[in-house]
């Protein structure tokens, strides 16, 4: 890469995280501001803007070596058009032509990328999958996201909805997810997926110690599972053995597919750790082929919730290099 800063801005519905990078992803500044979706898309805009004009501020460097803005934002959106077309949860950006905004207020060129592309980018330029060149993620969080990179390229797809990584049909038939498919991914390994399907074994009957919080009124949340999972609680061992078993059988649809060197795990539920990575690991071994010994490295992340921000960044850098915005 060559010298110069980078601005990274992660587009929440609740916040923007927002910092400056070097060329070397060093962070030179980073905080986070509220988004105040309520307050309409006026203030929203304002709140980008204020965002990467802060951090170029706060870090102090000239503002003719910064050579680009990256925003990673919920979708769904168009790389190509620059434009957040319909994001779920900031319903007052829809069809926001916020690069062209974005590069008209600041003087800097942008580039827009799906939020969970970016934290995946910045796993793989900053984070767990530095020194590799091809790269699936798994953000296993609320839902499943993630993001796919091909010979150190995010692969995007001609309607620009590729590596929607949690819609997998990993059960045909199976539960329904909230995007309306049966068995995907995400109706078994997100976190509100497993809550839900623990309150379903216990509503038809099945025993658990969970179902003391479901008779106070309690929601049932992801850790309750893992933790009654290991206390050897039967709902719960099944619930989460399922997550595993349906994520390791996405990573080998995935493995088939761009045949990546490394998986990173990403999201809430790797706090879970070993509990996690070790059972993912095996069912992959047990499911993948034996034609040949090109099993990937899954890992966990590395960056936490600073992915977004640091990722958007490495977007923009990669805008920079190859013209891409």
């Amino acid at each position: 890469m060559g010298k110069g800063y980078c601005v990274g801005v992660d587009l929440g519905g609740t916040n923007i995280k927002a910092g400056l990078l070097d060329d070397q992803a060093r962070i030179l500044c980073s905080f986070s501001v509220p988004t105040e979706v309520d307050k309409g898309n006026e203030v929203v805009v304002n709140n980008i803007v204020g965002a990467a004009e802060r951090a170029i501020r706060e870090a102090g460097v000239p503002r003719d070596e910064v050579v680009g803005i990256g925003i990673g934002s919920p979708g769904p959106l168009s790389h190509r058009q620059g434009m957040i077309i319909n994001p779920g949860n900031l319903p007052s950006l829809k069809n926001t032509p916020i690069r062209r905004i974005m590069t008209e207020r600041t003087g800097i060129r942008c580039t827009l990328e799906n939020d969970a592309n970016a934290a995946a980018w910045g796993e793989y330029w900053a984070g767990a999958g530095k020194g590799v060149t091809d790269l699936v993620m798994f953000t296993l969080g609320t839902g499943v996201g993630g993001g796919a990179i091909v010979n150190g390229r995010l692969i995007r797809g001609y309607f620009e909805n590729g590596a929607e990584l949690g819609h997998i049909i990993v059960n045909p038939g199976g539960r329904r997810c909230s995007c309306g498919q049966l068995g995907c991914v995400e109706a078994y390994s997100s976190a509100y997926f497993l809550a839900r399907h623990a309150e379903d074994l216990i509503k038809a009957g099945q025993p658990s110690v969970l179902k003391q919080r479901m008779d106070a009124g309690q929601m049932l949340m992801a850790e309750h599972i893992v933790e009654a999972a290991k206390a050897g609680d039967e709902v719960a061992n099944k619930v989460w053995h399922d997550a595993c078993y349906y994520l390791a059988v996405a990573t080998v649809t995935m493995q088939h597919v761009t045949n990546p060197e490394r998986v990173v795990m990403a999201g809430g539920l790797i706090a879970a750790g070993d509990f996690l990575l070790e059972p993912i690991r095996r069912h992959f071994r047990e499911l993948t082929w034996e034609l040949l010994d090109d099993f990937p490295d899954i890992r966990f992340a590395t960056l936490g919730n600073d992915a977004g921000f640091i990722g958007a960044a490495g977007c923009a850098w990669a805008a920079h290099e190859t013209g891409d915005w």
